[in-house]
This record gives C-alpha cells, sequence and structure tokens, in this order.
C-alpha cells in the first residue's frame, strides 16, 4: 500500500476518533461528588453510614452569623439576610428563629399529647403525694411570671405543667446557649444566627459553588442596606468542597501547564518540527477519547479528579510517539517510516504492556474514583500505543532530516553510555549507593494512614468554621452516635435507649454535652409507656384532690382528669413533624440507610461533644443496631486497609511485570537489566522521601505504582 493511501486510511480513521470524541464529550456524565475517593470497608455497616452520611441533611445544614456594631442594626441585617437566602434556588429551608408558625406547631403537635411526653422513664415514675404539691407549688409560681397568662389558659387541663416542661426541654436542646430577641435568634455575645440547608449534597461541585455565589450576592445586598460594618462568618461542609477543589485544580493545571511546556519546548529543540508535536497530540488525544469512552461506558460517569489525572496520565504515551520518532529520525529504514516504528514495535509494546500491568491493579482497589483512574489510563495508553503504531508513520516523512541538536545530542549520549561501559566502578558504585540509601531509609518507614494529610485545609476558612459552631452548635464535626432499626419504630427506640445512656455518661463526666431527636420525638411505644404510667398513678383522681390541699379548687381540674381518661391522640409519628413547621428542626437527625438499594432501613443520629470515645463505646456495648460512628478513626482505618492491600498488589505487580519481560527476552540478564533500574528506583526514591524528614501516606503508595510501571518502559527501550 502506498504512503498516499495510508495516510487516507488514517485520516479516515482520525476523523471516526474526533466522531467519538464529540459524542463521548457531548453525552460524558462529570461528578464532583467526594464519595468517590472514599475506600470501602471490612466495617460494612459503618462503610454503609459513611456512605449515607455524606450527602445527609446534617451535612446540608450551614450556619451564618451575622455581626453589627448595635443590636437593633444585627437584628435587621439578619432579617433581612434570611429573606435573601431562602429566595436562593439551592437553599432548601431558612431559620432564623422560632417564628409564630413555629410556636403554633409545638401547640398543635404536643399540647394533646402531652401526657405521652410527661416522662421518657415511665417504669421509674414517682407521682407520690409529695411530687405532686411539688407541682402545685411550681404552677402558682409561673402564673406570677411573664408566661402566667398562657399558663393560666392551660392550667385546668394541664396542672402537672406537661407541656410547658416539653417546651423547656426542647429549647434547651435545639437552642444551646442561643437566645430570642424579637423572634431571630442570637448568640449569648449578641450575634444574629441563621440556619439554612442545600437542597444538593455539599460535595456536589456545581451546586456548592451556586450557593456560595449567592450567599456572598446576598450578603453584599445587606452590606449595602445596613453598612459596611456587618460582617457575616459562616460555617458549612460546602465551603471546603470549594477550596478542595480549588486547590487541586490549581495543582493539576500548574502541573499540567509545566509539563505540556517541557515536551513542547523538548520536542521543537530536538525535531525543530511541529510535524512531529502534533503527531504526539494525535496519539494523546486518541488515548484520552478512546478512555473516556471506556470509562463512561463501563461506570456511567467519570469524576473530575479521576479526569484530570487521568488525563495527565495518558501523557507518558508521549514517551511510544518520541521513541518511534527518534528511531526513524536516527535510523530511517529503506522501506518507509513503517518499517522503522515496526523495528521499535517490540520495545513499544512491552513498554506499555508493562506500563498497563501496573495500572491494571488500581481497578481492584476499593476506590471508585481510583478504579475509574485505572480503567481511563489503561485504555488511553493502549490505544495510544496502537496509534502510534499503525497510523503516524502515514504522516512520517520517508526521508527524515536529522537537526544538528539532534545529531550532538545522540553523539552526547552515545559517549557518555561508553564511559560508563568503560568504567566498571562507576558501573558498580551507582546501585551500591542506591542501596546504602534504600537501607538507611526505608527501615525508618512510618505509614500515616490520617486522610487530613491527604489534603491542606485552609487555616483561615477552618479556624471561621470553628468560631462558628462553637457560638451556635458546639458539637464535634464528625463523631455521633447512630441507632438504626428495620423500621421508624425500632430506630426510635434503640435512640431512646441512647438517650439515657448518654445521660448517663454526660452525668459521670465521659461526653460533654449531646444533642438528639429524643428531645423532639420519642418512639410510639415509649409514649404509650408514659401516658400509662400517669393512669396507673391514678393522676387522675389524685392531682385535683392534693391541688385541693394547697389551696387550689379541686374542681377546677376536672378536664385534667378527663383528658387523661379520653381515647389519647395516635402517638406522633417522624411524617408529622417532618412536614410542620418544625421540619428543619428534626431533618438533620435521620438518616436513609440503604435507601439506593432499596433495604429501606432508618436511622437517628445523636450528636456528641467532648466524647471519651471508649467509655461511651462501653456505655453503648450490647446494643444492636447501635454505633458510634468516629469520622477520623474510620477514615484512618479504611485508608490503612487499602493502602496494606495496595502494597501487596504492588508485590503481585511486580512479579507480574518481570515474568512478563522475562518471557519476552527469554534470558534472566536482559530482563532483570530491564527490570531492577526501575525497582531500585522506586525504592530509592522512597528512601529519599523519608530520610528528608516527611511521612509517607496513601499518595505516596500510588505514586510508588506509577513510577514503578512506567519506569520499566525505559528499562525496556534500553535493553
Amino acid at each position: 500500500m502506498s504512503q498516499a493511501r495510508q495516510r487516507g486510511l488514517a485520516i479516515v480513521v482520525i476523523a471516526a476518533v474526533v466522531g467519538l470524541g464529540a459524542w463521548t464529550f457531548t453525552h460524558l456524565s462529570v461528578t464532583t461528588e467526594i464519595t468517590h475517593f472514599l475506600p470501602e470497608s471490612e466495617d460494612q455497616e459503618l462503610a454503609r453510614i459513611a456512605q449515607e452520611m455524606t450527602g445527609s441533611d446534617l451535612n446540608r445544614s450551614v450556619t451564618l452569623l451575622v455581626e453589627a456594631p448595635d443590636e437593633a442594626t444585627t437584628l435587621a441585617a439578619t432579617r433581612d439576610l434570611a429573606t435573601r437566602l431562602a429566595a436562593l434556588g439551592p437553599v432548601a429551608w431558612v431559620r432564623s428563629g422560632p417564628g409564630e408558625d413555629l410556636n403554633e406547631a409545638f401547640y398543635s403537635l404536643y399540647f394533646e399529647r402531652r401526657f405521652a411526653f410527661y416522662t421518657d422513664t415511665p417504669a421509674s415514675l414517682e407521682l407520690d403525694d409529695a411530687a405532686i404539691r411539688a407541682s402545685a407549688t411550681d404552677l402558682r409560681r409561673r402564673l406570677l411570671s411573664p408566661t402566667g397568662t398562657f399558663v393560666r389558659r392551660i392550667a385546668e387541663r394541664d396542672p402537672l405543667l406537661a407541656f410547658p416542661r416539653h417546651l423547656e426541654r426542647l429549647q434547651a436542646s435545639q437552642q444551646g446557649s442561643l437566645r430570642v430577641v424579637d423572634g431571630l435568634l442570637l448568640t449569648a455575645d449578641g450575634r444574629g444566627v441563621i440556619f439554612l440547608a442545600m437542597r444538593a449534597s455539599p460535595f456536589d461541585t456545581v451546586a456548592a459553588h451556586g450557593l456560595a455565589d449567592g450567599i456572598d450576592a446576598a450578603v453584599a445586598q445587606v452590606r449595602r442596606t445596613h453598612g459596611d460594618a456587618v460582617a457575616v462568618e459562616e460555617s458549612g461542609v460546602f465551603r471546603f468542597t470549594i477550596a478542595s477543589e480549588e486547590a487541586i485544580r490549581s495543582d493539576v493545571v500548574r502541573i499540567s501547564v509545566l509539563s505540556s511546556l517541557g515536551v513542547v519546548l523538548l520536542f521543537l529543540l530536538v525535531f525543530r518540527s511541529p510535524r512531529y508535536l502534533l503527531l504526539g497530540g494525535i496519539a494523546l488525544g486518541a488515548g484520552l477519547v478512546a478512555g473516556l469512552s471506556v470509562t463512561q461506558l463501563a461506570f456511567g460517569r467519570i469524576h473530575g479528579m479521576s479526569l484530570a489525572f487521568g488525563a495527565t496520565l495518558i501523557g507518558v504515551a508521549i514517551d511510544y510517539v518520541a521513541h518511534a520518532v527518534n528511531h526513524h529520525t536516527l535510523a530511517p529504514a529503506k522501506e518507509g517510516p513503517y518499517r522503522s516504528v515496526a523495528a521499535v514495535w517490540p520495545g513499544l509494546a512491552l513498554g506499555a504492556a508493562t506500563t498497563v500491568a501496573g495500572l491494571v491493579g488500581l481497578a481492584w482497589t476499593s476506590i471508585p474514583g481510583i478504579r475509574e483512574l485505572a480503567v481511563l489510563t489503561s485504555t488511553g495508553i493502549v490505544v495510544a500505543l496502537f496509534v502510534t503504531r499503525y497510523l503516524l508513520p502515514a504522516f512520517m516523512p520517508a526521508t527524515p532530516t536529522i537537526t544538528a541538536g539532534h545529531r550532538w545530542l545522540r553523539d552526547a549520549l552515545g559517549r557518555g553510555l561508553e564511559r560508563l561501559r568503560a568504567s566498571r566502578v562507576t558501573l558498580v558504585a551507582l546501585p551500591i549507593v542506591a542501596l546504602v540509601i534504600c537501607a538507611a531509609g526505608l527501615w525508618r518507614v512510618r505509614w500515616v494512614d490520617d486522610v487530613s494529610v491527604l489534603a491542606t485545609l485552609d487555616d483561615t476558612l477552618l479556624a471561621e468554621d470553628e468560631r462558628v459552631r462553637e457560638a451556635v452548635s458546639r458539637m464535634d464535626g464528625g463523631r455521633f452516635v447512630i441507632a438504626w432499626g428495620d423500621d421508624e419504630e425500632e430506630a426510635l427506640a434503640r435512640n431512646d435507649e441512647v438517650f439515657q445512656r448518654l445521660a448517663a455518661a454526660k452525668a459521670a463526666g465521659e461526653v460533654d454535652d449531646f444533642r438528639s431527636l429524643h428531645s423532639l420525638l420519642w418512639s410510639a411505644a415509649l409514649q404509650r409507656a408514659s401516658l400509662a404510667a400517669l393512669r396507673d398513678a391514678n393522676a387522675g383522681e389524685r392531682v385535683p384532690r392534693v391541688f385541693g390541699d394547697e389551696g387550689y379548687v379541686p374542681e377546677m381540674f376536672a378536664p385534667f382528669g378527663q383528658d387523661l381518661a379520653a381515647d389519647p391522640p395516635a402517638p406522633l409519628e417522624f411524617a408529622e413533624l417532618a412536614e410542620s413547621p418544625l421540619g428543619s428542626l428534626v431533618a438533620p437527625f435521620r438518616v436513609e440507610l440503604d435507601g439506593a438499594n432499596g433495604g429501606g432501613r432508618v436511622a437517628f443520629v445523636t450528636l456528641t461533644r467532648g466524647a471519651d470515645v471508649a467509655a461511651v463505646e462501653a456505655r453503648l456495648a450490647g446494643m444492636d443496631g447501635v454505633r458510634l460512628f468516629d469520622q477520623q478513626r474510620f477514615l484512618q482505618g479504611a485508608y490503612g486497609r487499602f493502602r496494606t492491600r495496595t502494597l501487596e498488589m504492588i508485590g503481585f505487580g511486580l512479579i507480574g511485570v518481570f515474568l512478563l519481560v522475562l518471557a519476552r527476552y527469554r534470558r534472566l540478564g536482559p530482563a532483570l537489566a530491564a527490570f531492577l533500574p526501575a525497582v531500585l528506583a522506586a525504592a530509592t526514591a522512597l528512601a529519599v522521601v523519608v530520610l528528608v524528614g516527611y511521612e509517607v501516606n496513601l499518595l505516596h503508595v500510588v505514586g510508588l505504582i506509577l513510577v514503578l510501571s512506567m519506569g520499566v518502559d525505559y528499562g525496556v527501550f534500553m535493553v
């Protein structure tokens, strides 16, 4: 076949690749969910909890603090900002104060059920005459207080003050140190508080940017209206998502630009021809299109980080183009470019095979994002290899011209190689020095599986987040107790028991504080038991009598006895709370486990602060469907197991790569010459990292795989 026909066929294939690329990029689904880089865990329950919690209402919650020179301006700015935020598309709900609708909801939901929420320890209820007399004294005190008008309205039906006491429990658990002024929540130091929730996952970078832009615009409007002295601080997971994405993008762009400039300059300096640079671009472009197509078909989407790093790693295929062009320029075959490239094909194929052998192992890791990276890169390298072999020769000159710089580089490298061959001392000294470095450094390797070392958090952002959390929630992020069940009732019953055990832990100093759904909702069984305890204590008859002894008119409390004896309303359920104005208060506590798999299990979260993990776990021991989740400890264990398995895969991969090389050369000497330099280089690099004082983490493990898989290429090319 003539070169003209070969070129025509190559153009047709390239056009097909362009068409495939157009289809791929228009159908490509790129995700930014950080869950794609969470490893699977051997503890499947905690793994599912971690997966579901990433996009839960708890993580979607955002808190803003508004500060101004005086309280009046603070209140006005807070109310204005809350109104503007509520109008934003990415915002699901906004809460800046109790509001009339919240007060009405409390009354409608809980007053008729006040007996069902009278005691959460019905088995130990002591309602003797002394306790009833204490209630009579409390009622008299409250009638004379600022809330006396409200108490007077309900006293006949609720002399034990079950409803006001339940309201106080709710306020204490939900507001903490916050206070209400003019219908708005203020911190102890007078800053306005706004709570809101995102509609999307906080790890969705597109949604996170949309929310951040909306908040910034709203804050700017508020400052224009109420003065530049108004300051707003925020706390929310979405802000760290944005910061991490920007840091990663900056690193990838910087590395990609620098490496691309290096390749361009090297090609132009050595070959002095844009043609060869274009040929390299064709090979890399075809590899990227093929890799993206296969990854999209295999996984249905690709993570943005996998795409960025995968595209960079496919860049190793430029070595194949450089090797083929270099050989054709320095030793062109009489038959033309196809024959020149065919002469180095065995080395190119073996080099690509060793690279893919190292990368394919990543496809069996427990991190979805790295599996995508392995498939994308392996496919791209293989396709780029075949493009180099069968398409690019059609565009190479039949009689290439070697430049002066290229000739000088060839001669200089040749002379250097001859000097090395002549100096046995140097040949022996280099590996000995490397082995000494390995011996000095490798035994000091200390693996760090703390996920926080994988990304550097912005200190300013972190400090602001902690200030807001300390002023409002005062709960530890990433550490909570979770109780789950096959249905809501079972989960609530376990959550009730968790509350009692944590209350005991708090009394013993094992946890500083905690926040639970229990302050708003009990299991149906516990609600019925509370009502039954009052009835069993004969409260309907005894309370009017004892109150009469304390100076009240007994007959005025007849409605109390009638309500207690009447058929009670149905127990309060989560769905009723969620659909009421209290929905924003309860949503963060509920998590649907196995929702995507149709399992339908329900879980409820209890937030903690200052928990002694070992002591709290001992308190919870023996409870089915209850775990203390410590995010840092969980991720540390999961990444540690991933690192161990990856190191094992490196070992098996090295054996596979060596067998590949040995099968190709069928002699031990050439096989070792191609294989050992990469192994020694990787080990020496790791030892140097340790010797200069760095701790070794997951990224170093992945780096070892890449160095080993690509490093063998150079040994193969030399042999």
